[in-house]
This record gives C-alpha cells, structure tokens and sequence, in this order.
C-alpha cells in the first residue's frame, strides 16, 4: 500500500470550474470529481456502471480519443445506449469486453460491492483500468440504500484483493471551511452559492499557510484509478 496520495491543487482554471459548475447547481465534491476526471483520457470499450442515464452530469468532463465507444447503465431501465445491470448479481458480459470501467459515487450504494469490483476485473481487458469516486465525509444519501463509507486504505485493499493495481488515489477536498458549507449551501438558490463557497476556500488556503493541519482529514471524496494486472 505504498501508493503516493495526492490531492487536488487550486489553479485559475479550477476556480473558474468551481464558479460555473456551482452556478449550475453542482455540489464542490462532484465539481473537484469531475474536474479530476478530465484529467484522464478514454480510448475503446468503456462501460459505466450506474450512471443511471446515458447523460450524466459528468459527461461533458469527459475526455477521449478515437476509437471510442462508452455503454452506460442502470438497474431500472435500458435504451439504445443505456443497458440494465444487476450491480448485486454477476454481469451479463463476455469477459474480456473493456478497456475501462468507470462507476462514479456508486459503491457506497451497493451492499455485495465486492460484486462491482470482482465482475469489472472479469469484463476488463488485461491492462483495463477501473476509474471511480466515492463520497468520504458525507451527508447519509440513500438511492434508494446508503452503505459504506470508504478509505482511500480501504479502497486499495478491496481492489487488490482482486488482481488490481492502484495507479492513482486523489483525496478531494480543500479543508474544512469547505468541507463544513459544501453540503448546506445546496439547498440555496444556485445564484446565492459562490457567495458562501468563495469565502470558504479563501479561508481554507489561508489556513493551510499557518497550519500543519492536513487538507487529507477534510477530504469530501477519493477519485481513483485501478489498472487490471
């Protein structure tokens, strides 16, 4: 478990995400996932697990070269491009079939999760890598079941216990201003949230220059890549 954490730094460019995304109602853990995400880029066969629309808010993070296919998936219904699929039960797919699996805020839904990792190590290709996020310090969000909190410890350990490698594990988080509004302040009008949320990392930064506190103990959500041995 030697993997080196790392943990998202503030830019220009992360600011103006962090503005727009919350004026379109975003909450601050979903923008830091999503601007995370577009940091990696997709190629082949990719399948999302429980995305539950074939438009989730992520989709436009997304970033990819030719030749590119992505399926996504729910438990309820199916679609052109959206398929139904039993997370809790083996999946109906050949082995073999993808070179990446993404499954954002999904695990910490799922009782039997080591289904999810067991089957996506069986559907990826040798190589194949396994992108996903899960909530940390979070408010309880049943859909329709809220299981598990996960450390990043945790996450490595369950996903090398099946024939994975942990390429990258990103802490999301900013500190715990941040942390204490980033639930709150989405039940404000989405115009009014900058107003509270700007505030809060400008006290975040000032007080990681005075501090040893950690930013790590404040973290909202674990972003991770696991690569398929």
């Amino acid at each position: 478990m030697d993997i080196q954490l790392e943990r998202v730094r503030l830019s220009g460019d992360l600011l103006k995400t962090i503005f727009l995304e919350t004026m379109r109602g975003k909450s601050l853990g979903r923008i830091l996932r999503d601007y995370t995400f577009s940091e990696i880029e997709l190629s082949g066969n990719v399948l999302d697990l429980g995305s539950g629309s074939d438009s989730p808010s992520y989709k436009p993070f997304m970033r990819y070269k030719e030749p590119f296919s992505i399926t996504y998936s729910d438990y309820h219904r199916g679609g052109e491009n959206l398929v139904k699929i039993n997370l809790e039960e083996p999946f109906e797919i050949e082995p073999d079939s993808y070179d990446f699996v993404t499954c954002f805020n999904v695990l910490e839904h799922i009782y039997n999760y080591k289904n999810i990792i067991r089957e996506s190590c069986r559907i990826l290709k040798r190589g194949g890598k396994f992108i996903g996020s899960t909530p940390f310090l979070h408010i309880f969000h049943a859909s329709p079941y809220d299981y598990f909190r996960y450390t990043h410890q945790a996450l490595i350990r369950m996903f090398e216990e099946d024939n994975f490698t942990c390429e990258r594990m990103v802490y999301l988080g900013l500190g715990p201003f941040s942390l204490a509004i980033s639930h709150w302040v989405t039940i404000l009008p989405t115009v009014t949230r900058a107003i509270f949320v700007f505030p809060a990392i400008c006290l975040d930064v000032l007080l990681s220059k005075f501090t040893k506190t950690p930013v790590m103990n404040y973290t909202l959500s674990y972003f991770y890549v696991f690569r398929k041995n």
